[in-house]
């Protein structure tokens, strides 16, 4: 390969196929971390909402998010949008073209106790920014439908998710379902958690999930790789049809068993973490020379950006997230900067028709 020139990555759409949710959870759900319940396909009209542009939300399961509290009116907040009568049947209105599978939802939800959700390959963890936990837990509908729909990430599933197979034909798109997944919650350490990367049926790779420093990793690292391996080989290797994929595992102490997080596709869109996919699509790995990268203490400085950092907003609309009264505050004063620049532009507007 030339200097300057990508690496070729070869994913078929079987392949990518082979990595959504519903086709791999059959398999190994005996492996698996957390019970998910999965829907499919969707309804045109769900997927009309995910697809429609701002945020409505189901207004009788608000006082079950920890997004939303009761507000009593005063002259800080005359002006809320969510006190409005009209806005209210009006988020009904949307809500009620699918209303059973909002039930539905609703339901499971309250059965599982919170819920972390995502479509076929894609989570939202751009948008958890949005949420209170700054993590993808949902306790209500209203906690689900804005994590999903304040995500761009979900884009890629419904819109893009075979750009990068070299059979893909635009002419004749490959048909599948859109499904929505919604997976029990379940508190794990993020410092056990680790993605696996298998290029052409041999795993090359392990990487530490979450890019923190954590000082016990290194001295567990070879009985790391061995459990995974052996979990890869034994587990993995023989019911997953796939040429090259991406695995998350979970290794809680004391490392005698190896949860099965996610499975992804093996492209570009799935994030690399310490590797570069560059280094994934061209390293010689021996069998018994697993490549295991972790964020040591001399390389911490590198990663201290958060993940989907990209996609924060200013400090004043996190803290105010917390706490509705200080949203209020902080909507008002948008709104007076708002009002403040139009004037600023009509009297520039003015000066300009009516030059001294």
């Amino acid at each position: 390969m030339e200097d300057g020139q990508f690496a070729e990555i070869k994913i078929t759409v079987d392949d990518i196929l082979s990595c959504s949710y519903s086709n791999w959870y059959s398999k190994f759900k005996d492996y698996t971390f957390s019970e998910a319940a999965i829907y499919k396909p969707l309804s045109k009209e769900f997927i009309e909402y995910l697809e429609s542009d701002g945020i409505e939300l189901p207004k009788d399961t608000k006082k079950d998010s920890v997004l939303f509290q009761d507000v009593s009116p005063n002259s800080d907040n005359e002006y809320s949008d969510w006190e409005n009568d009209d806005n209210e049947k009006e988020t009904d209105e949307s809500i009620k073209k699918f209303e059973d599978f909002h039930l539905t939802l609703r339901e499971k939800i309250k059965e599982f106790g919170s819920v972390a959700p995502k479509l076929n390959w894609s989570a939202p963890q751009d948008s958890v920014w949005i949420m209170t936990g700054r993590n993808m837990r949902c306790y209500s509908t209203t906690d689900l439908f804005l994590l999903l729909k304040s995500s761009d990430y979900l884009n890629h599933d419904m819109y893009h998710a075979f750009d990068e197979a070299c059979d893909f034909d635009k002419s004749n798109p490959p048909k599948f379902e859109l499904e929505l997944v919604l997976r029990k919650w379940v508190e794990i350490n993020p410092s056990m958690e680790f993605r696996c990367f298998v290029r052409d049926r041999q795993l090359i790779a392990i990487s530490q999930r979450d890019l923190n420093y954590y000082n016990f990793l290194d001295e567990l690292k070879d009985e790391l790789t061995e459990k995974i391996g052996i979990f890869f080989d034994d587990i993995l290797l023989s019911k997953n049809e796939a040429n090259s994929f991406v695995f998350d595992v979970y290794v809680p102490k004391p490392f005698n068993k190896v949860y099965l997080i996610d499975i992804n596709p093996f492209q570009r869109s799935t994030d690399p973490l310490l590797f570069s996919w560059n280094e994934l699509a061209t390293m010689s790995v021996s069998e018994d020379d697993i490549k295991f990268r972790l964020v040591t203490e001399h390389n911490s400085g590198r990663f201290a950006t958060k993940a989907h950092s990209q996609n924060h907003v200013p400090k004043d609309f996190l803290d105010a997230s917390v706490d509705t009264q200080s949203m209020v505050d902080f909507l008002k004063k948008c709104k007076e900067l708002e009002l403040n620049g139009d004037s600023e532009s009509e009297s520039e507007s003015e000066s300009k028709e009516n030059p001294k």
